[in-house]
């Protein structure tokens, strides 16, 4: 069974770990951008309209995170105008943001960094401080917590020396959350205890009851209950003496948990039914399924398993809106609780099914998570040595300079030395001969000047050189990210669920406790499984294929009814056990000028499809005629059609899993590849559906070379 201190870790310290992501509602920050607006087609001074540009940057954080980068950098070039280099600084620290909030965390990385470097070469430690932090909470999200914490110690050592409190207890509370979610609860408690000296020393009363509950969410991990009471009670009433709903509902839902644990079941349903209370007036779905989760909990160690399957399926229902999957997970596994006691074991089944494909699922979106965090490391060091190349070639430059400016310095003195002995000769002879000898010496000079130049000339062309190989290698390695992102994306979603589903048929087979007519419908999803399975495989490595090499076409005249036969053949088994009609009604000889083997893939993939979502006695028919120098072929079904939702991504790899008449797995790879092979072959093919009434798939092909 799942922790059920898991679930309050999301919730640890709501109102501090915000360096990064927390921000006005939007429709304050909308309120504040239209006020702003206006003013920025007024004249006014360069310092009046650099505050203007900071405000309106902050103001879109919420409403537009592109708008909020635009201005940042209008921002950063004036405040470069005038030489202000802490709002420099601070115009990196906010682009930094706009990326963060669209979770493009490498590029925020980056801007934070080269922000924390200006602020720090000008001696703005406030500036370097913030961005320090963000710094930090942008490696917790890529859960680097090691860098995390470095960069928020590095945070709270400049917080300290300049006397900003906030910043060091929000410090605090950020470094405590990271321990805490390592499950070590003790050193959590410490730091979250220094949070809370911190807000009490200064009055902050929200500070104060943020931290109380953070300590008791600790206590509660480590099941000292009684001591998790009295904190949570602490936080509460100064939660209720500010009219904070989310935060009075937050505690609500810890003295819950605390009271499940010591069997006070009365007294922990009327915590959390406050706290439920709270959350829908409110609107937090999210918290809202938590304490559901909590209220299960209650009813399945009371053995209440009606009322335990009640609230685990609300909580589930909303998890699967919002797109929770950890809170679904731990709906899913009290349902499995409720029900395997309840004595209903098929329920039970499935749910630990489900349980264990969206358990597999996250791990392999935190595998991609993991490898993405190690490319960034590799490319931030990558761009490290950069850096340090460019800082030798700046070094070079600067000696040339240094040395071209001394040149000038000695043919200054020079000139002057001769000026002075012309006007004491005073004779037209010598002052003629120092007058060559002066020439003879600025030639000279010249030259070496002009060899100078050319060596900073090629010095330039070696890093314009450089720098465009640079830029060519990587477009190519954004490129190949791009593939082997898409390539990890439908491995992890499609491929991981038929082999789950695989595994959990056959420890069904191992148990052995199944008849003879079980045991042949489990053979018969095996074999569905397993064949669903290679053709996806099939479909899979063509297409990467395709997109490392680029697709390969061998036009031939192509027999259309022929191709079609033959295909239906293939599918002749199929076809009988669904007893479904299919018929090819391609008039004889009729042609098309194509690849034979990708023609083939389309049509097995597109029959494939009708025959997986059509139920018995439906109907496919194939069609094709010649109109004019095209060839048009279709094939139509009668089965369940397609939703709107699904048709505006039918070709896009936003797919899904989905389920035909028998169970069987789909997903839109292969329609994907139909797509790039009919349009490889100067073709297009689109679609007709009606819910309800079936599908209706053409493509049009070249009949002559």
């Amino acid at each position: 069974m799942l922790n059920p201190i898991w679930s309050i870790k999301r919730f640890i310290n709501p109102y501090l770990l915000v360096f990064l992501f927390a921000f006005d509602p939007c429709f304050a920050q909308i309120t504040k951008v239209n006020e702003l607006l206006p003013r920025l087609k007024q004249t006014m001074p360069d310092t009046a309209r650099l505050s203007l540009l900071k405000q309106l940057s902050t103001a879109y954080s919420s409403v537009d995170p592109e708008k909020k980068f635009y201005y940042a950098n209008v921002y950063k070039s004036l405040a470069q105008k005038l030489n202000n280099h802490e709002a420099v600084a601070d115009s990196y620290v906010q682009m930094g943001i706009s990326y963060g909030i669209r979770s493009k965390i490498d590029s925020a990385l980056f801007y934070f960094n080269v922000g924390y470097n200006h602020a720090k070469k000008y001696g703005f430690e406030l500036t370097a401080g913030r961005a320090l932090a963000n710094i930090g909470f942008a490696y917790n999200r890529l859960d680097d917590n090691r860098e995390a914490i470095t960069n928020y110690f590095q945070a709270l050592a400049i917080y300290k020396k300049i006397g900003y409190e906030l910043g060091a207890n929000q410090c605090y509370t950020n470094i405590g959350a990271i321990y805490y979610d390592m499950d070590k609860n003790e050193i959590a408690r410490s730091y979250f205890k220094q949070a809370l000296a911190g807000y009490t020393k200064s009055k902050n009363d929200m500070g104060i009851a943020s931290a109380l509950y953070s300590v008791g969410n600790c206590y509660l991990a480590d099941h000292q209950d009684e001591q998790a009471i009295e904190y949570y009670n602490r936080s509460l009433a100064i939660r209720q003496k500010l009219g904070d709903l989310n935060g009075i509902g937050l505690t609500r839902m810890g003295l819950g948990r605390a009271y499940t644990h010591q069997k006070k079941y009365t007294a922990a349903l009327t915590s959390l039914d406050s706290a439920l209370k709270n959350m829908r007036t409110l609107g937090d779905k999210y918290v809202e399924a938590n304490v559901l989760n909590s209220i299960a909990d209650v009813y399945n160690d009371s053995k209440d398993y009606g009322k335990a399957i009640e609230y685990g399926t609300q909580a589930l229902n909303i998890s699967r809106a919002i797109k929770a999957k950890g809170v679904g997970n731990e709906s899913m596994d009290k349902l499995v609780t409720a029900y395997k006691n309840k004595g209903d074991l098929k329920n039970a089944f499935y749910y630990q099914t489900q349980y264990l494909l969206s358990k597999d699922s996250m791990q392999e979106e935190k595998m991609l998570k993991d490898i993405t965090l190690i490319e960034m490391n590799r490319v931030r060091s990558e761009n490290a040595g950069l850096e340090k190349n460019n800082q030798d070639i700046a070094a070079k430059n600067s000696d040339y300079l240094d040395k071209i400016n001394k040149y000038s310095t000695v043919i200054i003195a020079t000139s002057i030395v001769l000026a002075s002995a012309i006007l004491l000769l005073g004779v037209l002879y010598r002052r003629n001969q120092t007058k060559q000898a002066t020439n003879k010496l600025l030639v000279k000079q010249k030259e070496e000047i002009a060899a100078i130049n050319n060596e900073l000339a090629m010095l330039n062309e070696e890093i314009n050189a450089q720098m465009e190989l640079s830029t060519a290698q990587n477009i190519e390695l954004e490129r190949l990210n791009d593939v082997k992102n898409k390539f990890f994306s439908i491995v992890s979603h499609d491929l991981r669920s038929p082999l789950s589903t695989l595994q959990t048929l056959l420890a069904v087979y191992r148990e052995g406790d199944m008849d003879e007519k079980e045991l042949g419908d489990l053979l018969v999803k095996l074999e569905d499984t397993i064949l669903s399975t290679g053709t996806f495989l099939d479909n899979l490595l063509e297409w990467s294929k395709n997109q490392l090499e680029g697709m390969k076409i061998n036009p031939v005249d192509v027999d259309i009814r022929s191709t079609i036969d033959e295909n239906i053949h293939l599918f002749e088994t199929k076809i009988g056990l669904k007893n479904l009609r299919v018929s090819n009604a391609a008039k004889a000889d009729t042609m098309a000028f194509a690849d034979q083997d990708m023609i083939n893939l389309v049509i097995r993939n597109l029959l494939s499809n009708s025959i997986k979502f059509c139920k018995a006695s439906d109907s496919i028919v194939f069609n094709a005629e010649v109109n004019g120098n095209r060839t048009i072929i279709s094939i139509s079904d009668t089965g369940p059609g397609i939703s709107r939702d699904e048709a505006d991504k039918l070709f896009s790899l936003e797919h899904t899993l989905s389920t035909g008449t028998q169970g069987e797995k789909g997903n839109h790879l292969g329609l994907i590849l139909c797509k790039d092979m009919i349009t490889q072959n100067k073709g297009n093919i689109w679609f007709e559906t009606e819910p309800g009434k079936g599908t209706t798939f053409w493509f049009d092909l070249p009949n002559r070379k």
